[in-house]
């Protein structure tokens, strides 16, 4: 994937991939399945180790929240993930294939990276689009889409984040929270399996932060999409997380349910890092 280009799909629809070679994967994993399993990720720049041995697993229809100081490697695995950064160890498997392993990408991961979507803090909106070219410009070019396909899955993908009405807006004429909505729904035309989200909600008033958790909430429940979340919101984790992994100088040191985490956990530097983000 691309990182200003969407990507992806999700659990409830079908839309298999085209391969180079004509032929078309389609994602198997169920809900409550495995969609993407890492194991041994390493990565470093320069002489700081950013991801020490990472063994990360997401399941469909999961909600996963990623917390951790920063630099500590969360935004680092979504990078891995995503594609858009490479690993210097490890493996990376999604729908039981291996999609990363000896330091490159596999053949397989063409067939698979259309169903892994980014969403970024900053939108990543061109502003001198309107929102439907803004949603309909990466399926056209990558999947080949006619101009009025592209436009009705443009409106679908809008209804879906309460945004109908937006279709023509410019990013300027929006809301923070009506433009993260926007690249939701960019992120939706390619019609993900896996969001994968960095912050996305941190430049957002509480209300509207609930909004963007409304819409991540209906996806993973109506359409089965599994969610990686990377947030310093703890109010917002506890409420949106089905898993809690807290990142710790480059390694997983919890992952558990929010209850585990937040209430029961005896990991210091957790329990450290949740004071110290709360007040």
């Amino acid at each position: 994937m691309t990182e200003n280009a969407p990507e992806g799909g999700s659990h409830a629809r079908t839309g298999p991939v085209a391969t180079a070679t004509g032929a078309q994967r389609t994602i198997t994993a169920a809900i409550g399945e495995a969609l993407v399993s890492a194991r041994g990720l390493q990565k470093s720049f320069g002489d700081r180790r950013v991801m020490r041995n990472v063994d990360f697993d997401m399941l469909v229809g999961d909600i996963t929240v990623i917390i951790g100081k920063s630099g500590s490697g969360k935004s680092t695995l979504l990078r891995a993930l995503a594609g858009l950064t490479e690993p210097d160890d490890g493996r990376i498997m999604f729908d039981g294939e291996v999609v990363f392993e000896d330091r490159q990408r596999t053949p397989v991961w063409k067939e698979v990276d259309s169903y892994i979507g980014m969403i970024f803090q900053s939108y990543t909106l061109w502003p001198h689009m309107d929102v439907a070219k803004n949603l309909t410009l990466a399926p056209r070019k990558k999947l080949g889409m006619s101009e009025a396909e592209a436009m009705e899955r443009a409106k679908r993908s809008l209804a879906e984040v309460g945004m109908s009405e937006h279709l023509h807006s410019r990013p300027a004429q929006l809301s923070g929270g009506e433009r993260q909505r926007a690249a939701i729904a960019r992120a939706l035309m390619m019609e993900p399996k896996l969001l994968l989200c960095d912050e996305i909600t941190s430049a957002l008033d509480p209300p509207v932060a609930a909004e963007v958790l409304g819409v991540l909430r209906r996806l993973k429940e109506e359409e089965g999409i599994a969610v990686a979340l990377v947030t310093h919101d703890m109010a917002f984790a506890s409420k949106a997380a089905d898993r809690v992994v807290f990142f710790h100088e480059g390694e997983i040191a919890v992952n558990a349910t929010p209850d585990e985490a937040f209430n029961r956990s005896d990991n210091a530097e957790l329990k450290k890092f949740v004071d110290a983000v709360r007040f």
